[in-house]
């Protein structure tokens, strides 16, 4: 008779009803989390990768003001990426999702490894981005389902020993590689590792399903009642509706951003400042509809606003928000201020 089996299918007396969580836990091995450690070097290594490969990318490819263009891309990709995962996870299980995100950064690697042109170069680097995102967020999710709760600490210290390490050497490995065997290869060489995360997941990696939970009440319950609506419940929750609309609106709020910030320099902003209005206006508009849809309108949404009260996680966020904008200023628009002289303009 296995535990669950042992377990009394009656409440305990004096409570009215219980809710039981079924076990979510994970038993990942040393060859998964050496996979997983590694898939979080990569997506933390290429978010500097590009500080040091981005002026030969973009003078390769005749634009060599465009090169903040690759970086910004990155991090609009990363940005879109991050709340998508959360609702992968729900519907198809961690597992497949991170295999999704590797996928994805490897797709995107090759892109930017063999593009001809700076727009596609760019457009790689977006799908690298969106799948960077996943590596980086769903190794916490998966660590933090291990059933040892002292594993856990030490398994996120790992992880975040390995990210710093990642984002302190993303720049120096990038310099050399490019200086040794071209800024091409220097993309693709980071797909062997990429397809070595995902067949190490693939295999060694158990499954994890999403969470379900089970409510008894004060009667006799069979094993078999309880299998039944455990199945029903998993179901469900796997046909929660997807919110395509808020993660369309947050898309096009970022893009404009993101344009708004890149395009508006000093010397150029009276050419450009219809336009700069056009984009000002449209994210103004973009970010109204997504909060009042994450409010109001959709049943599953993208990024739960309840979250940002301050009584929650608002001043958390806050301070993130603060922090990661003035690391991505310091570390990312410093080395790129002598290659900003010239506009740059992308066509599609």
């Amino acid at each position: 008779m296995t535990i669950g089996e042992q377990k009394s299918l009656l409440d305990r007396p004096g409570q009215d009803e219980e809710t039981l969580e079924v076990s979510n836990s994970l038993q990942i091995g040393k060859l998964a989390i050496g996979a997983l450690l590694l898939a979080c070097f990569l997506a933390n290594a290429d978010e500097t990768f590009v500080l040091s490969t981005g002026s030969d990318v973009a003078s390769a490819l005749n634009a060599s003001n465009c090169a903040s263009w690759l970086i910004t891309a990155y991090n609009l990709g990363y940005t879109v990426g991050l709340p998508v995962y959360g609702q992968i996870c729900d519907s198809m299980g961690s597992k497949s999702a991170i295999l999704l995100a590797l996928g994805l950064y490897a797709a995107g690697c090759i892109l930017t490894g063999v593009s001809g042109t700076i727009n596609y170069a760019i457009f790689g680097r977006v799908i690298t981005g969106f799948g960077g995102s996943g590596m980086n967020e769903l190794v916490s999710v998966l660590l933090n389902n291990i059933d040892n709760f002292h594993r856990v600490a030490m398994l996120r210290s790992y992880v975040t020993t390995v990210s710093l390490v990642g984002v302190t050497c993303g720049a120096p490995i990038g310099a050399l590689l490019t200086s040794q065997i071209g800024w091409q290869m220097a993309f693709i060489v980071h797909v062997p590792f990429a397809v070595l995360c995902i067949a190490i997941i693939s295999f060694k990696l158990p499954v994890n399903k999403p969470q379900v939970l089970i409510t008894t009440d004060p009667t006799y319950r069979t094993i078999e009642d309880t299998i039944e609506e455990s199945k029903i419940q998993e179901t469900e929750s796997k046909s929660k509706p997807f919110d395509i609309v808020g993660l369309v609106f947050l898309l096009m709020a970022i893009v404009c951003l993101l344009g708004f910030v890149q395009l508006a320099e000093a010397q150029e902003i009276q050419n450009r400042s219809i336009f700069l209005a056009i984009l000002g206006a449209t994210f103004l508009t973009c970010s109204t509809i997504f909060c009042l849809n994450e409010a109001f309108w959709t049943q599953e949404p993208v990024l739960p606003l309840s979250l940002l009260r301050v009584s929650k996680l608002g001043l958390n966020y806050s301070a993130q928000f603060f922090i990661g904008l003035a690391s991505y200023g310091v570390r990312n628009l410093r080395p790129l201020q002598p290659c900003a002289s010239q506009p740059c303009e992308v066509e599609f």
